[in-house]
């Protein structure tokens, strides 16, 4: 713990919001820019709230929000750590209520502003989803913006925009050429695309900055037999079966 609640929460909170980007729910990476917010009598279950949904702790976690939001309800931290719980939880409902509290509550805040913009586009308000997006994009001192053009490039992809999920794409690698999400998804446009070159080399500098998902797995097997190295898409799909033999992408073999 610590008593600087006020500087410690927002970090600690933007560590979680990766993994809700990649799953169409946004958030951020590392430390953000953030409009600033006065501390609160909530901070403290915040705070809490945020280290118990760190260990997976869900219940618990989802308790400590709801206090947070009991105690303070004018405290945009405490909606907006109530709304990734349920997130988490697959209460998709009372997550986007209290997505639209935190933005309603600290609207300059570029993290919230993303995020309510992904479960925006996520049930098809394509439109008001960008919006928000583009909001979180245009402050200057937003780190997240990689992570925000993940989502404007989601988005795009299931409104149809196919021009713009590239461009967002690539704007993502501009910001950080390491980023493994763009690296992945750019990969498997080239390869729908049939520019299997292109794919190839994308995975390769995904190999240094990526995890071995089963989805990364999967499509370098594809790409390297489109291009004829059958005995390394061989080796890549054992790799696949020995160490994700339950998952979707083994059945795709």
């Amino acid at each position: 713990m610590t008593g600087r609640r006020g500087s410690l929460i927002p970090g600690r909170l933007s560590s979680l919001l990766l993994v809700l980007a990649l799953s169409g729910c946004a958030g951020a990476l590392g430390q953000r820019a953030e409009a600033p917010e006065d501390e609160s009598p909530a901070d403290l279950y915040v705070e809490l709230a945020t280290e118990y949904l760190q260990r997976g702790q869900l219940e618990t976690a989802l308790e400590r929000a709801q206090q947070a939001v009991a105690t303070d309800r004018g405290s945009a931290r405490a909606h907006y750590i109530l709304a990734i719980v349920h997130q988490r939880l697959g209460q998709g409902d009372d997550a986007q209520r209290e997505f639209a509290q935190a933005v309603k509550r600290a609207p300059q805040n570029p993290d919230y502003r993303n995020a309510w913009g992904a479960v925006l586009c996520a049930q098809g308000r394509h439109e008001a989803g960008l919006a928000e997006i583009t909001a979180a994009l245009a402050e200057p001192l937003y780190q997240g913006q990689e992570v925000a053009l993940m989502n404007a490039a989601g988005c795009s992809r299931r409104a149809g925009r196919d021009a713009d999920v590239e461009r967002y794409l690539r704007a993502a690698l501009e910001h950080d050429p390491r980023f493994p999400p763009a690296l992945l998804a750019l990969a498997e446009r080239d390869y729908q695309h049939g520019d299997y070159q292109s794919a190839r080399s994308l995975m390769a500098r995904y190999s240094h900055t990526g995890a071995a998902t089963p989805e990364a797995l999967l499509l370098a097997a594809r790409i390297e037999r489109q291009l004829g190295n059958a005995q390394l898409a061989r080796e890549l799909e054992r790799t696949l079966r020995q160490r994700f033999p339950h998952s979707p992408e083994v059945i795709e073999l």
